[in-house]
């Protein structure tokens, strides 16, 4: 006696065993798919069928089947399907008609059609199609059988309009105008090797390290977009490509001191500008033209650099005291590390802030017809105090009628010349000369004025320590 045993198999049930055993097979994925529940009767029949042709004498008991129908999904589920629906959708004008007659032809039956001001068919689908339960399942049944061909190439109506947000528009105009400044847009790994921080003066003891890597060289998680594009340089040095700028626009993952099991790294974006063979100069006009173009804002802070950076060329751009990036030269000892031979000037700029807040937006003075009065003036100011901190005063004091002010040269006395060795490094001075530019909008200055502007520019570098010196 043999008896067969069928049964229908739950396909999520199936799914997630195959899943557990790590066992995939011809039959796990069949039924993970679902078959239909109501087929194991013309199953029977069929292998009562073959047994009787292969063995004539066998006497085979069809029909003896125990269906547990009450544990067994529904035999026919209804999905209302709307006329009009399906025509937004495919862009066509198919009357309820011609989609009963698509649906019929592949066992889909009609039981029913509401009318009124919406018309809808109540399709019964049929328990060999258990991947169709919704509405758009019918309507996608539909397009196959009308023809993806025959589908009209009308854009669905929509209330909603994709746009950029401000972000991410204020991010596209910065990248223009880097790019305008002729620099070229790099993408380095964000994964560093254990010590590329190091290598670049930043600190690595609280890194985020990933636990499973695919290689050890990319295991560290950035703090910074230095040590990508410091690679880059000196990979195009070493390949004799000498005039190279590169910049890029990506995101850092700060050091925190304390990590949180299940929490997400804190991330900043950032824009990184390094170019080789130029100095902290050049860093200085990328830092202008961001300025005027986008609007940033921030004081230059020269007593505390950032770790990397070249001590005495380069600043950190401070708003208080949130630092919002760093501008100069790259420590020669870095490069050294790099095997860079020449100065590299970089500018960091934290844009999870900048690109974050909306600029003023500038408006345009008219154009004095009247005369421009320019003077110089001269200053020995001491090498711990930053030209800013001179500037500034010197911007206040010069009055309304100021329409430029710039520092155009620095003088630097021989080492012989500056005091005996034994006075202190802060007590050495460098010599400043400013040029000033006076214009009055309604009038010519006379040189009284000019001269009254002058004299106030002299008092209040006075003030602030330095010494005026005869131009």
């Amino acid at each position: 006696v043999v008896a067969l045993e069928t049964a229908f198999f739950e396909p999520s049930g199936v799914a997630i065993t195959a899943t557990r055993l790590g066992l995939r097979s011809e039959a796990s994925l069949r039924f993970e798919r679902g078959v239909d529940p109501y087929g194991i009767e013309a199953a029977v029949g069929r292998f009562a069928a073959l047994l009787r042709e292969s063995c004539p004498k066998l006497v085979v008991h069809a029909k003896g089947t125990d269906v547990k129908e009450k544990t067994l999904p529904r035999k026919q589920k209804v999905v209302s399907l709307r006329v009009s629906q399906v025509n937004r959708i495919l862009g066509t004008k198919l009357s309820a008609k011609a989609i009963n007659s698509l649906l019929a032809k592949i066992g889909f039956v009609t039981k029913s059609t509401s009318t009124g001001k919406i018309i809808a068919l109540n399709i019964a689908v049929p328990s060999w199609r258990p991947d169709c339960e919704t509405e758009i399942d019918l309507v996608e049944e539909v397009a196959r059988h009308y023809g993806y061909e025959n589908l009209g190439k009308i854009v669905p109506q929509s209330t909603m309009h994709g746009r950029l947000s401000p972000m991410q528009q204020r991010r596209r105009e910065l990248r223009e105008v880097v790019v305008g400044l002729g620099v070229s847009e790099a993408m380095p790994n964000p994964f560093l090797a254990p010590g590329d921080l190091l290598k670049t003066g930043l600190s690595e003891d609280l890194a985020i390290r990933l636990a499973n890597p695919l290689v050890f060289e990319e295991s560290v998680l950035r703090t910074s977009l230095r040590p990508g594009l410091l690679k880059a340089i000196s990979y195009n040095l070493s390949h004799r490509n000498s005039d190279i700028a590169l910049f890029e626009i990506g995101h850092a993952y700060p050091a925190r001191p304390v990590v949180v099991a299940g929490e997400l790294p804190d991330e900043f974006e950032s824009l990184c500008i390094v170019a080789a063979g130029v100095t902290s100069e050049a860093a200085m006009n990328w830092w202008s033209q961001l300025s005027v173009t986008m609007g940033f804002g921030a004081q230059l802070d020269q007593k505390n650099v950032e770790s990397g950076y070249h001590p005495t060329r380069s600043a950190a751009l401070r708003r208080g005291k949130q630092l919002l990036g760093s501008v100069g030269e790259i420590d020669p000892i870095v490069l050294a590390k790099h095997g860079i031979n020449v100065s590299v000037a970089c500018l960091e700029l934290n844009l999870s802030v900048l690109l974050t807040e909306i600029p003023k937006v500038s408006t345009a003075k008219s154009v004095s017809r009247f005369p421009r009065s320019d003077f110089d003036l001269a200053f020995s100011l001491k090498d711990s105090e930053p030209a800013s901190s001179l500037l500034k005063v010197l911007r206040q004091a010069a009055g309304p009628e100021l329409v430029d002010l710039a520092l155009f040269d620095v003088y630097r006395a021989p080492e012989s010349t500056q005091g005996s060795a034994q006075e202190s490094p802060s007590s050495s001075a460098r010599s400043l000369t400013f040029r000033f530019q006076l214009q009055a909008r309604d009038r010519t200055l006379t040189d009284a004025e000019v001269s009254t502007a002058r004299q106030r520019c002299i008092d209040a570098a006075t003030k602030l320590g330095a010494q005026f010196r005869t131009v």
